[in-house]
């Protein structure tokens, strides 16, 4: 049984976009490995997940069991939380995992952008450079794709389980790259140090045990506008696929009402504009 929460939530790229002036206060993460922009000290609690700003969306499925769903590994491989905000420039997103860069045999998978929910994922940020192409990958870490064609784990279909191998992209097999984006792989911190103890399973000071935190930061004009009203989903697994994690929109919140005036305001300012340019008659 997967360990799963998430939060609901719909990231209205269009209004963000349109009207900044009237959005929520601006989101500041550093790109850098440093949870204390996403989470509270860490005490060795089920609760150190629990983001403490308003406007994060996240998922948490901290395990310790060998059997990760549909895989195994354990920590290795366990796919521990998503974090998700947005600005009115960005789109930051978090993961937390016991994978890191030095898992040769199966390293980190890309994180994968998908609108619509239709399973297409059409942009992903690398995260490991495979710039050999030895595990089926393009680009080096930090590069930003509008993806033609994924790769995918070891797993496939299970209609026993729900399980859909084309819902787990693991790495971008072919795509046009968009730009480089800023990106960091790093040992998880809090205010610059090294966490010792982070959720209720203890951790062990060799480096298999340790959790790894994956950081970038996505500018919005390099989304394709037409899709950017879209409901979508952020999903992360290794190359593998043996855990997975994401965070997706399930339902549409009404905008809040500080939006709404803003819009109403915005709508009468432009009919009175309109009004008066109209020649005379």
């Amino acid at each position: 049984m997967r360990l799963f929460q998430k939060r609901f939530f719909h990231l209205s790229l269009v209004l963000t976009l349109t009207l900044p002036a009237f959005s929520v206060s601006a989101v500041p993460f550093a790109v850098d490995g440093d949870l204390k922009d996403w989470i509270n000290q860490p005490q060795g609690q089920a609760t150190d997940w629990q983001p403490y700003k308003t406007n994060v969306f996240y998922s948490i499925e901290d395990q310790y069991k060998d059997f990760l769903n549909p895989g195994y590994g354990g920590q290795d491989y366990d796919a521990e939380a998503m974090y998700v905000a947005i600005d009115s420039g960005n789109l930051y997103i978090t993961v937390v995992s016991g994978v890191d860069s030095s898992v040769i045999d199966w390293p980190p998978g890309d994180i994968a952008i998908d609108f619509g929910n239709d399973d297409t994922f059409e942009y992903g940020v690398v995260t490991y450079s495979d710039e050999d192409n030895s595990k089926g990958g393009i680009g080096s870490a930090g590069d930003f794709y509008e993806v033609s064609e994924w790769n995918y784990g070891i797993w496939e279909d299970d209609p026993n389980t729900g399980y859909s191998k084309n819902a787990h992209p693991t790495n971008i097999k072919s795509g046009e790259k968009k730009g480089e984006v800023p990106y960091s792989l790093n040992k998880a911190k809090w205010d610059g140090s090294q966490i010792s103890k982070l959720g209720a399973y203890p951790t062990n000071s060799d480096d298999s045990h340790q959790h790894y935190v994956f950081e970038t930061a996505i500018p919005l004009n390099l989304f394709d506008p037409n899709l950017l009203g879209q409901k979508f989903t952020v999903h992360w697994t290794m190359a593998c696929a043996n855990d997975w994690i994401e965070v997706d929109p399930v339902t549409v919140p009404e905008p809040p009402v500080t939006l709404l005036m803003g819009i109403g305001l915005a709508g009468m300012a432009m009919r009175k504009g309109l009004k008066r340019r109209q020649p005379d008659k």
